[in-house]
């Protein structure tokens, strides 16, 4: 009876070495793949952080030339202001026939249908 508790026994523990063992190899390729894949998601950011690199250039120069074309207007109308002799500056009038002059077609109001 011992004889076949033992070999029994022996069965058991094979059997859970042997479970264990693929167990800790799959644990192993799990883990080796993650690593695999941190690599690539780190090239990813990497490639990510080249491109938005490489497009913050481009745009942070447009918006300097747009400030600087707005300084440039700016100083130019304080100059325009600054040379008039009585500092005003009147906007021209339109010649308002109608209250709707942006409907007009070559100078003359739209006919109601």
């Amino acid at each position: 009876m011992t004889l076949v508790i033992q070999l029994l026994l022996a069965v058991v523990i094979t059997t859970l070495t042997f479970l264990i063992s693929i167990a800790a190899i799959q644990v192993f390729h799990i883990l080796h793949e993650f690593r695999l894949t941190l690599r690539k998601v780190n090239h990813i950011l990497d490639n990510t952080q080249t491109l938005s690199d490489s497009v913050t250039r481009p745009v942070s120069a447009v918006n300097n030339f747009f400030s600087e074309v707005k300084t440039l207007i700016n100083t130019t109308q304080d100059e325009i202001i600054d040379s008039t002799s009585d500092k005003v500056i009147q906007t021209p009038k339109l010649n308002d026939k109608s209250p709707h002059h942006f409907f007009r077609r070559s100078g003359l109001p739209l006919r109601s249908s």
